[in-house]
Order: C-alpha cells, then sequence, then structure tokens
C-alpha cells in the first residue's frame, strides 16, 4: 500500500495526515519536537461570551485522532536527512533520535515544516528578561489557553492589571529583520485576545500600536472594539522599557501622531503581537525536496507538484490563518489521495475540482 510521508507534525501536517488516512493510506509522520501538535496546539480559544471565531473550533479532537489512528505512524524527535527517488517510489531517510530509518516506497511527501515566531529567533534590543512585564504573542496563547475563571494574568501579575499594551508588526513589515512583509494573523489573534482581556478586567485601559490594520472578520470590526474603549495609536513605539510585574511599569515612547511630539506612558503588561517568520531549517528541506525559498524565505515549488509528488502545506509556504490552514490542507489531502478529478496548481496553492 503507499505511504504518505509528512515532515512536521503541526496543524497541516496533521490535518492532512488524519484526512488520507482517512481514505485508507498509510501515513507517517516526521516530527522534530516530542510531540505532534505544533504550535496551535498551546494556542487558547478566545471565545468569551460568544465565540470570537478564532479558528481553534476546527482542531477539536484532531491530536488525539492522530494518535489514535492505526494508520498513522509518528516518529518524534526525527528530522529528514535525505530523500531519493521518485514518485510514487520515494526512500526517505530519517534521523530518528540516534537511529538512522528509511521509509521505502513512499508515494507522496507533504513538507508542512510550520513557521518560527519571531520571539524565538530574535528580541531585537528590546530591554526584556525572564522577569519582564513585556510578553510575547506566543505566551499571551499559552495564558489564554490556561486561563482560570476570575484571573488570567495571575503567574504574572499580584493584582489585576490597570494598562495593557499590544505593539503590532512586531517581527514584521520590519526592513532590519528581513520581514517587510505582513503576518496577516496579527491583527487577529491579538484583538480577539485583547476581547478575553476585556472580559476578565472590564475597567483595564488597552491600548494598540499599530502601522496598519488588516481585515479580520465583517465590516465595522474595528470600530466595535472602540466602543469597548480600546485605543488605537497609529505609529510604531521608538522605544520600549521592560519593568518587574507588580513593582515598576513597562514604558513606551511614542511620537504621538496628532501632537508631533514625543509622548512616555506606562503600562503593567505589554505584549508583544509577533510576526510569522520561516521555519530555521526551511532552506535545508528546500535543498532536500527539490523546491525553493521566495524573496521571505518562505517554501515555494520549482516543479509542479503533480509532477514530483511533493507538496507543500500551512505555513511552510507563507503566513495564513488557521481557516486558511485548515482549507488548503484538505484541498492537499484531496489531490494526495488522487483518483481522477481536474487539477488546478496555482504556486503553491493546490485547487482541486470534481
Amino acid at each position: 500500500m503507499a505511504r504518505i510521508v509528512v515532515i512536521g507534525g503541526g496543524l497541516a501536517g496533521c490535518l492532512i495526515a488524519n484526512e488520507v488516512a482517512s481514505r485508507g493510506m498509510e501515513v507517517t509522520i516526521i516530527e522534530k519536537s516530542d510531540d505532534i501538535g505544533g504550535k496551535v496546539k498551546n494556542y487558547g480559544c478566545k471565545a468569551t461570551d460568544t465565540c470570537n471565531n478564532c479558528g481553534l473550533c476546527l482542531v477539536k479532537n484532531l491530536w488525539d485522532n492522530i494518535k489514535n489512528n492505526e494508520k498513522i505512524e509518528i516518529l518524534t524527535h526525527s528530522r529528514l536527512i535525505d530523500i531519493d527517488g521518485k514518485k510514487g517510489d520515494y526512500k526517505v531517510i530519517v534521523k530518528v533520535k540516534d537511529n538512522t530509518r528509511i521509509l521505502e516506497r513512499t508515494d507522496k511527501i507533504v513538507v508542512a515544516i510550520g513557521f518560527d515566531n519571531f520571539s524565538s529567533i530574535s528580541w531585537s534590543n528590546l530591554e526584556f528578561n525572564s522577569n519582564s512585564n513585556i510578553i510575547s504573542g506566543y505566551q499571551l496563547e499559552k495564558i489564554i489557553s490556561h486561563r482560570g475563571k476570575k484571573e488570567l494574568f495571575s503567574g504574572l501579575l499580584s493584582g489585576k492589571p490597570e494598562s495593557i499594551a499590544f505593539i503590532q508588526c512586531f517581527g514584521s513589515r520590519d526592513i532590519k529583520e528581513k520581514a517587510m512583509y505582513c503576518s496577516r494573523v496579527c491583527c487577529g489573534y491579538s484583538t480577539r485576545a485583547a476581547k478575553v482581556i476585556r472580559q476578565y478586567y472590564p475597567e483595564a485601559e488597552i491600548t494598540f500600536f499599530y502601522m496598519d490594520l488588516q481585515w479580520v472578520e465583517g465590516r465595522g470590526y474595528f470600530e466595535s472594539l472602540k466602543n469597548e474603549k480600546i485605543e488605537f495609536i497609529g505609529c510604531r513605539p521608538i522605544k520600549i522599557k521592560s519593568g518587574i510585574p507588580g513593582i515598576t511599569p513597562a514604558k513606551i515612547v511614542y511620537e504621538d501622531p496628532k501632537l508631533s511630539k514625543l509622548i512616555e506612558r506606562e503600562y503593567d503588561i505589554i505584549i508583544l503581537s509577533e510576526g510569522i517568520h520561516p521555519a530555521e531549517d526551511a532552506g535545508h528541506i528546500a535543498e532536500i525536496c527539490g523546491l525553493e525559498q521566495d524573496e521571505n524565505g518562505f517554501l515555494r515549488y520549482v516543479v509542479r507538484p503533480e509532477t514530483t509528488g511533493i507538496y507543500i502545506a500551512g505555513c511552510a509556504g507563507g503566513p495564513k490563518r488557521i481557516e486558511e490552514v485548515y482549507a488548503q490542507s484538505l484541498a492537499v489531502a484531496k489531490e494526495l489521495a488522487f483518483r481522477g478529478e481536474k487539477l488546478e496548481v496555482r504556486g503553491e496553492r493546490v485547487e482541486v475540482r470534481s
């Protein structure tokens, strides 16, 4: 029976593995960490009194389904070493801990290596340390995923925060960080997180510093946030100074766009809405799989995937929201199990039409 090898056990890789396994195909997931799930596994639902459409509902019991599916083999602590052969008969060489394993008779390969959070790459020139009241968007996700009924920041602050600032485009739209692109996800996850914060702390001052605001959902979305007394200031801060949680505030220095003068404001917590960056091993994977990197470092095709049998999925090919990863992964899975549909492949997006 044909084997599908999926490189990366994050959201895209697991969605595809789950879908093709449901169609009777054998799947092997190569995951470099100690467990599947990737970053999304640590994301927190942004629902308040109502659903806020963060996309996590699409995941549901995905991780358990993968682990309980007999047609899916999971190789953790594993890295791709090389690929030999051709579509329908690849040999995939994998380093599994201290051993080398060859996955023979591999029909097709999916590259779903995900992305790196900017905070895992650099904190730029910020005054930051482990005792700081400056946190990353990913740290906020973990806080929301473990939130209690009455307190949200109990592990960070001893009392209730009176002021919270979000700084958008951290690590995106930045020529110094070689990331002039928009990461496309920051406005969505940060403003939904702000709704969660507002539910816990109705009186807290919440401020967003932004360069521009991307579409999130529906008309009047940002206006509705302003009606909840969430402030938006259109500028990139000049300097950020960390403090000690509960003792000294963090500070933001910025040029007021209306008054044209420098202003320093204090906040109990500053949240850096970090952007999506190419995975650290994107270049290595591209070389092995016959792919290339675009001007931003994300993967793209050299030869069309229906010829090579090697597919790019998820944020390996560029920034995507959860719902976009979900839709694209299902399309790739359908192509992997192709039995006669009409195909259309554009760039790293696969469309399958019956």
